[in-house]
C-alpha cells in the first residue's frame, strides 16, 4: 500500500532529483522521526505535508519535532523546511526564515499556516508572525541552487 507520506515525500524527492545536476543521496536523519532526511550527506530537510486539496494548509509542529529540527540546524548549519500543500505545490524555507514564523520557544504544539490566492505565491504565517515575503512554488529549487552555488557544487 502506498501511504500519503510515501506519496508526498516522493514528490519532494522527485523534485530534488530533477533539478540536481549531480548524483543525489537521500537518507533518514537520526533520530528516526518521520519526515527528517539528509540530502547529499550534509543538508537536513524536514518534510511536512497536508492532504487538503485547497488552502489554507495547516502544518502542526510537536515539541519533539521542533527540537529535532533545531538540533539538525545546529549540527549542519541549515535545516530546510519543506511544505507540500496538497496537489497545489511545494513551499520551502531556510531555517532562518522558518524561525521568523515559529520562534525558538518550543511548546507542546505550534502551527504554520500557508495560504495562496489564485495566480499568487504562498503566504506563510505562524505564532510569531507572517513571513515578510511571499514564497514561490519553485522555492525548493531556489534553495538547493543557492546551496550548490555556496558550496561550489554544480
Amino acid at each position: 500500500m502506498i501511504t500519503d507520506a510515501n506519496r508526498y515525500y516522493g514528490a519532494v524527492f522527485s523534485k530534488i532529483i530533477d533539478f540536481s545536476n549531480n548524483e543525489v543521496s537521500i537518507q533518514r536523519a537520526p533520530p528516526d522521526h518521520s519526515g527528517f532526511y539528509i540530502v547529499r550527506k550534509e543538508i537536513p530537510i524536514y518534510i511536512k505535508y497536508s492532504t487538503k486539496r485547497h488552502g489554507p494548509w495547516s502544518f502542526n509542529f510537536y515539541q519533539n519535532h521542533q527540537e529535532c529540527q533545531e538540533n539538525l540546524y545546529e549540527k549542519h548549519g541549515e535545516c530546510i523546511m519543506i511544505f507540500v500543500c496538497g496537489k497545489d505545490g511545494i513551499a520551502a524555507l531556510k531555517h532562518e526564515e522558518f524561525r521568523k514564523v515559529l520562534d525558538h520557544e518550543f511548546e507542546e504544539q505550534k502551527t504554520v499556516i500557508i495560504r495562496r490566492k489564485h495566480n499568487e505565491m504562498y503566504s506563510i504565517s505562524g505564532k510569531n508572525g507572517v513571513l515578510d515575503r511571499k514564497v514561490s512554488r519553485g522555492s525548493l529549487e531556489e534553495i538547493f541552487k543557492y546551496i550548490a552555488q555556496r558550496d561550489g557544487v554544480a
